[in-house]
């Protein structure tokens, strides 16, 4: 099986057991997902089947769309609902809701410097940061450059506000929300979190994981519609394309095409690789072959 799912996740668990949850259903042992969703969030989660696990890169710079309900008043060790208690605010700072959203907006917009949640699934020397946290191993988490593209306060009736934003990969929404909470002097965590959607994939499109069956399934081009293509009809070429030989890639005119890749077709529209644009010395470099 090759193809695409766009599900919508429910609170409650991982991502990694919805995976689990399909490979029996839609009989395919090979299935991947874009971007990890905490086990108490929900919404968009976009999986990929077979071959087309290689392909993630594709979604690498596709904004992603959140609403999250932040909690004023306390600090938790995994920054959301889930976790320990670690500190209590000794008083209650309410602002109004302009204060709040001009807090908001100044300092959460644009490009930032994060400290992803220690609980997280950052790799500190080889191991998950989540789980040395869980073995209360000391260890130090390195701030990380991330953008917010848009951050709206929503709602705010203190200690409870929820805000809307999208950002780019890598953004935790628990440590804006953590750091929110700093900033105001109240500490605060997340309690609800929904990815609304990952670029154009929004949560409307999603399907029920109770009603999923392999008519759900999306090929190639029903995700990518506007990509360019270039069809190879010899299919002597076709074969040694897919046999790795990147210098058939090389040789290709590729001086017509606008955007950043082209997918290699067969006359059947069958995709055969997938090419990243990039020009040095005048050159387009392989970056994908589906063999």
């Amino acid at each position: 099986m090759k193809g695409f799912l766009i599900a919508n996740k429910p609170a409650g668990i991982t991502s990694f057991d919805v995976i689990k949850k399909l490979k029996p259903i839609l009989k395919e042992k090979k299935i991947g997902h874009v971007g990890t969703l905490d086990p108490f969030a929900e919404g968009v989660l976009i999986l990929a089947f077979g071959r087309y696990t290689k392909l993630f890169f594709l979604f690498d710079d596709m904004p992603k769309e959140y609403i999250a309900v932040g909690v004023f008043g306390e600090s938790r060790d995994t920054d959301d609902i889930n976790g320990n208690i670690l500190k209590v605010a000794d008083k209650k700072n309410i602002l109004s809701f302009d204060e709040l959203e001009n807090i908001i907006k100044k300092n959460f917009h644009g490009n930032i410097i994060q400290k992803p949640p220690i609980f997280s699934a950052k790799r500190i020397n080889g191991k998950r940061a989540y789980n040395m946290a869980r073995e209360n191993i000391d260890f130090e988490i390195k701030s990380v450059n991330v953008c917010i593209n848009n951050i709206e306060l929503l709602e705010y009736n203190y200690p409870f506000f929820k805000i809307k934003t999208s950002v780019s990969k890598g953004t935790y929404i628990r440590a804006i929300i953590r750091d929110i909470g700093e900033i105001t002097g109240n500490f605060a965590y997340t309690k609800e979190l929904i990815r609304t959607a990952i670029g154009d994939f929004s949560l409307d499109k999603a399907s029920d994981l109770n009603n999923i069956s392999s008519k759900n399934i999306l090929s190639f081009f029903d995700m990518f519609k506007n990509i360019d293509k270039k069809i190879i009809e010899n299919e002597k070429t076709i074969k040694q394309i897919l046999c790795g030989n990147t210098k058939m890639i090389e040789n290709f005119d590729f001086t017509y095409i606008k955007n950043k890749y082209l997918a290699l077709i067969d006359k059947n529209n069958n995709l055969i690789a997938l090419i990243e644009k990039e020009n040095i010395n005048g050159k387009n470099i392989f970056a994908f072959i589906n063999s």
